[in-house]
């Protein structure tokens, strides 16, 4: 009688620390909301893990390595020197995304609203001349929006539906703040810049002591509420939250006007997010 020999196979499975473990469980929750909106614009896994990949390489090196050290950042991230050194090549020749219409945008706005040369009584935003005599919108494009062509930066606010055409030929502001459309590009460089602050100031954190992080609470219902109180509560933030924000920008506004006489190097980008969440409109539960 032959004896048969039974082998047990298994397979080697990496030792994860209860710290990367709850971590990579909060970046899985993370993710959900950011795979859903790559997915509604058919970006493929492929994709996504080569710009993954490229974000490694890039804050390895940026924060964590010693420069000219690529055994280290290999080490680090996991990948490959050979690879590594692919994705290096790759971001030299990148075009970044500018948010330069962004900032232009919301420049001229604010100085709209807070500066008293385009102000009127009670503090609302006056109607302007393109040009002429008097405070104009060529001055006003010059004043926030420096080295711009007036007449392009003025065609710019009226295809993102920021201005409309008044009385006698005058321009008028419909808006204080400027949130792109769903048909706009812009709108993802707003996503991905309001996303960096937020993970920046947890990271920040994280990594300070009690006392020295950035202020960030958050209030929400534990218990729950009714659905039907939603619409109320959305109209409250709105509100209260619009009006908390413009304190915040009238003050950062003169503070930015003090600081004209630095150098854009030695300037300071500092600002508060506010947003309102909900289930509502989820489809997964937190875990």
């Amino acid at each position: 009688m032959v004896a048969a020999l039974a082998y047990e196979t298994w397979t080697w499975q990496p030792v994860i620390s209860p710290i990367k473990e709850t971590l990579l469980s909060a970046f899985r929750q993370l993710l959900r909301p950011l795979v859903r909106t790559l997915l509604r614009h058919g970006v493929s896994y492929a994709e996504y893990a080569e710009t993954s990949k490229a974000v490694f390489v890039e804050v390895a090196e940026a924060d964590l390595v010693a420069p000219g050290d690529p055994s280290r950042t290999s080490l680090l991230t996991g990948l490959t020197r050979s690879e590594i050194a692919r994705i290096k090549e790759q971001l030299a020749v990148r075009q970044r995304p500018s948010t330069a219409n962004l900032n232009r945008i919301g420049r001229i706005l604010a100085g709209w609203h807070q500066d008293p040369d385009f102000t009127g009584p009670y503090g609302l935003a006056l109607e302007l001349p393109f040009s002429g005599a008097g405070h104009t919108f060529v001055e006003l494009a010059k004043r926030y929006a420096t080295g711009a062509d007036p007449a392009a930066v003025l065609q710019e606010l009226r295809d993102v539906g920021v201005v409309a055409d008044g009385k006698g030929g005058r321009i008028r502001v419909l808006t204080r703040a400027y949130i792109p459309s769903q048909e706009d590009p812009a709108v993802f460089q707003f996503f991905g810049v309001a996303l960096r602050d937020l993970a920046e100031t947890l990271d920040f954190n994280l990594n300070s002591d009690s006392d020295a992080g950035y202020f960030e609470r958050r209030v929400w219902t534990p218990a729950g509420i009714d659905p039907l109180d939603l619409p109320e509560f959305d109209a409250l933030v709105h509100q209260r939250g619009q009006q908390f924000l413009e304190t915040l920008d009238n003050y950062l506004t003169t503070k930015e006007t003090e600081a004209d006489h630095l150098a854009e190097s030695a300037k300071l980008r500092v600002g508060v997010g506010v947003y309102m969440f909900s289930d509502a409109h989820r489809s997964f539960k937190d875990e």
